[in-house]
C-alpha cells in the first residue's frame, strides 16, 4: 500500500473510478506521473468518442487523471 490513494486503485494502465469531489467518472493513470502521454490521450479519446473529456487537473496536479462527462445516449 502506497501513500497515494490513486496509486492503490486496481486496473491496467488506467483505473476507472468516481471523483471523490464531484462524483464524475474519472480515469486515473496507474503510475504516479503528472501527465498522460499523447498516445495515452488518443487511446482515452477512442474509448469515449462521444464523451467530453476534461484534461485539466484542478485539485490533484501530480497524478495524471481526467474527468469524462458522458453525453445522453453515449
Amino acid at each position: 500500500m502506497s501513500d497515494c490513494c490513486l496509486c492503490d486503485l486496481k486496473g491496467a494502465f488506467l483505473r476507472v473510478t468516481l471523483c471523490s469531489h464531484c462524483g464524475t467518472l474519472m480515469l486515473v493513470h496507474k503510475d504516479h506521473k503528472a501527465e498522460f502521454s499523447d498516445k495515452e490521450k488518443q487511446l482515452i479519446r477512442l474509448m469515449f468518442p462521444r464523451g467530453r473529456i476534461r484534461w485539466r487537473q484542478r485539485k490533484i496536479h501530480d497524478h495524471a487523471h481526467c474527468h469524462v462527462y458522458l453525453r445522453e445516449g453515449a
